[in-house]
């Protein structure tokens, strides 16, 4: 990884999207699950795990051959939900409601919320690798949620 070139596409994105926001590029997300990207409401700052980054691209892609376009699409979906105006009011919600399904359903749109913000700012330059780590993204919400139970029996 050239982490200068990841510095460059970081600019980029930030510059297309008119955000003053903090970026922090980190190698591990520290606990188990493979975080590539976070953002967090409370300092307003979005971090991506490099490392993890790393990983999720050459499982998904077979190589890190996209692994820019990857950096470049998982921070506009991080800047997405810094842009959201729901995150708050759906963020509240999530620690109020126990059902899973319920919780699930909130997570979800709080996603389609932050891939809808990154479609509009950097689909367009790659809609195939876009739409592979959006698809990849969702589909462990849409697996758990019965609505969406035909649409995942005519995708597998």
């Amino acid at each position: 990884m050239n982490r200068t070139l990841i510095e460059d596409t970081v600019a980029d994105v930030l510059a297309r999207s008119n955000s003053k926001i903090e970026v922090v590029l980190e190698n591990l997300f520290p606990g188990k699950r493979l975080v590539g990207g976070k953002y967090c409401l409370d300092d307003n700052r979005i971090t991506l795990y490099l490392g993890v980054l790393e990983e999720q691209c050459r499982l998904l892609f077979g190589s890190l051959d996209s692994f820019e376009e990857y950096v470049r699409v998982v921070l506009a979906h991080e800047l997405g939900h810094a842009n959201d105006p729901e995150l708050e009011y759906l963020s509240e919600r999530l620690v109020k409601i126990r059902g899973k399904l319920s919780r699930t359903r909130v997570s979800l749109r709080l996603e389609e919320n932050a891939w809808r913000y990154a479609d509009s700012l950097v689909r367009m330059e790659n809609p195939a690798v876009f739409d592979t780590i959006m698809g990849k993204s969702l589909s462990s919400y849409y697996e758990v949620l019965p609505e969406y139970a035909e649409l995942m029996a005519t995708t597998a």
